[in-house]
């Protein structure tokens, strides 16, 4: 019995961790390379990813008052057209936990934002981008809009 304890053991400690390893999957991939275009507010990239029925929205967005419109984009020029008239300089992501289902990989965390303006502002946010053959099919933020932290340039 002890035999088989420590061949158990042993199979565990051996080759255990790697059975958690994760592949990252084509999914993931196209999904972390929609983010990183979206940072860097590389359009040209981002166009590459979408296509005319990739939709881009937040829901938390909607009903804000002193909002503006609703982030409610679908096709490649409207979600374009959208993030380009926040007036970005850049957005930079810090993930807590990234996860992902099946063409979907969700990601929360907080992205920092700084404005053309010079203004920063800390989001806490959970982003869930859905991918299919190699395409953004949706990018769906909840952003705490109530909860965002300005960030002063010292």
């Amino acid at each position: 019995m002890k035999l088989i304890q420590a061949a158990v053991f042993f199979c565990i400690a051996t080759f255990g961790s790697n059975s958690f390893a994760q592949e990252v999957t084509p999914a993931r991939q196209t999904a972390d390379a929609w983010l990183a275009a979206y940072q860097a507010q590389d359009f040209d990239v981002a166009r590459t990813l979408l296509t005319e029925a990739s939709t881009f929205i937040d829901p938390t967005s909607f009903g804000r008052e002193g909002f503006g419109d609703p982030i409610n984009w679908t096709g490649a020029d409207s979600i374009i057209a959208g993030i380009s008239s926040w007036g970005l300089d850049e957005a930079e992501y810090t993930f807590n936990r990234v996860y992902e289902s099946p063409g979907r990989v969700v990601y929360d965390g907080s992205v920092l934002v700084t404005y053309q303006n010079g203004a920063r502002f800390n989001y806490p946010i959970i982003s869930i981008v859905t991918v299919e053959n190699g395409h953004l099919v949706e990018h769906r933020d909840y952003t705490d809009f109530d909860g965002a932290t300005r960030i002063d340039n010292q």
